[in-house]
């Protein structure tokens, strides 16, 4: 309803104005006037009217649906990104949903890497080269669906309550109220949910990055060790960090 309510402002505004700058009795400007100066003004004037129309409705129509994620059904980018895009211009929150869109891209580079570096080593058909592409499409997975569960964290914290709370605190920022300290508490809960996801996603593109650089040393496919221990470690540090809660 707010979005509606924005759009139909934003179209109150550019209709006044542009009654203000094209009523004869007020401004009065039209491409007529003898004066060049205000004609081109109008044209100007008239084009930025325009212009902005078209952008205030682009933004409302692409403007993405909050809702909170199932983190089984997100498996693509694109079920993700749109609403960390939109979180990302919040206060308090915006940095957290900011860097996952980061991470996320980050990621996606790292796997399309990681598989031609696969498919160069082991080629079609190795059973080395499928493990490998299961092990790194599990961590494009669960990179994913960490960022999921950080959406709806993001999307679930009051954004000016939190800021409320916070200019009522006392110079000390320890809250006096027992119950502004256990909002303060619930607040400050999240904050350590969204950083920890963030720590965990970075750990998991450092283990990527290091399997890219050690899969880029291997010889051959005959490296079985090497192969299994790689392996193991990026399985155990999924473990570790899978769907972050």
């Amino acid at each position: 309803m707010k979005k509606y309510a924005r759009l139909l402002a934003s179209y109150a505004a550019i209709a006044i104005t542009a009654m203000v700058l094209y009523t004869p009795w007020l401004v009065g400007l039209t491409p007529s006037d003898p004066s060049i100066l205000r004609a081109g003004l109008s044209v100007i004037f008239g084009i930025a009217l325009v212009g902005a129309f078209g952008g205030s409705t682009y933004a409302y129509l692409h403007e993405p649906e909050y809702h909170l994620l199932e983190t089984s059904e997100v498996n693509d980018a694109d079920d993700v990104l749109p609403q960390l895009r939109g979180l990302s211009e919040l206060a308090v929150v915006g940095s957290y949903a900011a860097e996952a869109v980061t991470q996320i891209e980050s990621m996606e580079h790292r796997r399309d890497r990681l598989h031609r570096v696969i498919e160069d080593k082991f080629g079609e058909g190795s059973l080395s080269r499928d493990k490998f592409v299961a092990v790194v499409d599990a961590g494009w997975r669960t990179l994913l669906r960490n960022c999921a569960l950080l959406t709806n964290r993001a999307q679930s914290f009051d954004v000016d309550g939190y800021r409320t709370l916070r200019r009522r605190l006392p110079a000390s920022g320890q809250a006096s109220d027992q119950l502004d300290a256990e909002r303060m508490r619930v607040y400050e809960g999240v904050l350590d949910d969204m950083r920890e996801v963030i720590e965990a996603n970075e750990r998991l593109l450092l283990e990527m990055g290091k399997l890219e650089m050690e899969l880029s040393d291997l010889e051959s496919d005959d490296n079985r060790e090497d192969n299994t221990r790689m392996l193991d470690e990026v399985r155990d540090l999924l473990e570790q960090t899978k769907y972050y809660r």
